[in-house]
């Protein structure tokens, strides 16, 4: 297992409908620019925030609608290969993504959907993410065998965070009567002015800003319906 596995460093959407008026609400919501310049094959457009590469609208093969967050692997044919041992499924690759890189779309074993990237720089990925399951155990088990993940217990019952030799990178949380998923949270500088922008740019506020054990967040929808949060960062 590499020195670098396991930090979730990008995320991709699978775009279904209105192209230009995803691109919009995003610019809208999140201050994001958007180029084509330097994208993997997969990719329509690349984001970009404070200079910097941030997140893909388009996505590989097998990649259900919405959000796909990705973890940074060392060598994607060797982490398919101990995601399978550990009870994931291939969804797609390893497939070049057309920069000298690596990627796989998988299924994990409580059945999230998930990305594994081999790129020199993929980008800065999320300010945080947050593994909904409905075994949570099962989830903390997995990517500990695959990406060499630990996990601390926090005050709220079947919650845990996520680390790689270091500080929270995330969450484990019971996903309740949800599908499993992964909700990437970007980066915002205020939460509230993020959730205001999202009407007039055509999505929807699932959950209104409120201060928990992570940080202040809100859970947003745009206009295809994917959903993702919104965490405040200085």
């Amino acid at each position: 297992m590499g020195t670098t596995d396991g930090r979730p460093c990008w995320a991709d959407l699978a775009i279904v409908g209105d192209t230009p008026g995803v691109i919009a609400f995003y610019a809208a919501v999140l201050g994001w620019s958007f180029t084509d310049d330097d994208a993997a094959d997969h990719h329509v457009a690349v984001a970009s925030a404070h200079g910097r590469r941030v997140a893909g609208l388009g996505a590989p093969d097998g990649s259900p609608p919405g959000w796909t967050l990705y973890f940074a692997v060392d060598d994607a044919a060797d982490a398919a290969e101990r995601l399978e041992e550990a009870g994931g499924m291939l969804l797609d690759g390893p497939d070049d993504d057309g920069r000298g890189g690596l990627v796989v779309v998988a299924l994990d074993a409580g059945g999230a959907v998930v990305g594994l990237w081999e790129a020199d720089d993929p980008g800065d990925g999320p300010a945080w993410v947050e593994a909904a399951s409905a075994e949570p155990g099962q989830t903390r088990t997995f990517y500990g065998t695959v990406l060499g993940h630990t996990h601390e217990p926090t005050d709220e019952p079947g919650t845990t965070t996520l680390h790689r030799d270091g500080p929270a990178l995330g969450a484990v949380v019971f996903a309740g009567d949800a599908l499993p998923h992964w909700l990437v949270h970007f980066g915002v500088p205020d939460v509230e002015a993020a959730a205001a922008a999202v009407g007039n740019a055509g999505g929807e506020v699932l959950e209104v800003p409120t201060t928990g054990a992570f940080g202040r967040r809100a859970v947003l929808a745009d206009p295809s319906g994917a959903r993702f949060a919104v965490l405040e960062r200085g």
